[in-house]
């Protein structure tokens, strides 16, 4: 019980994750693994409005660490477990194609639940005052001791 309080505070403490749009890249920029999850031709990457989450950063921070579920992961003798989440923010604002890459699967996994979790909706990037698809990235960080 112990050892569960103090990951799940390191957890809350020294998760470092931050949504990165992805800007100025093409079809071939995106990992083999998204791109046959997402059809890249209907995804707008030069945006004038980059999608916000209601309440900002903090809020969204707030939901995916409230939702992730530290004991889906494999046991883990210390260490840092790595990922970067990609994922599709919808016209309507909703959160689709997720996928994460990284090497340890049970965090790639949990980390693609998590985000599907979520249900709150982005306010959708836009173009032209026109809304499109966009797709962000997450890098995404666990320290265990």
């Amino acid at each position: 019980m112990k050892k569960f309080i103090v990951l799940t505070a390191v957890f809350f403490m020294g998760v470092f994750f931050a949504q990165e749009p992805i800007k100025n890249l093409n079809k071939e920029d995106i990992p083999i693994e998204v791109a046959n999850l997402v059809d890249i031709s209907t995804v707008t990457f030069m945006i004038d409005t980059e999608p916000s989450f209601p309440g900002g950063m903090s809020a969204f921070r707030k939901e995916f660490s409230q939702n992730f579920d530290t004991s889906a992961l494999e046991k883990t003798d210390g260490g840092t477990l790595k990922t970067v989440v990609y994922y599709v923010v919808e016209v309507d604002g909703s959160i689709v194609y997720v996928k994460a890459i990284g090497e340890n699967e049970s965090f790639n996994k949990e980390a693609e639940r998590t985000l599907k979790s979520i249900k709150t909706k982005y306010a959708p990037a836009k173009v032209n005052n026109l809304v499109v698809r966009h797709i962000l990235r997450m890098p995404l960080s666990m320290n265990f001791k």
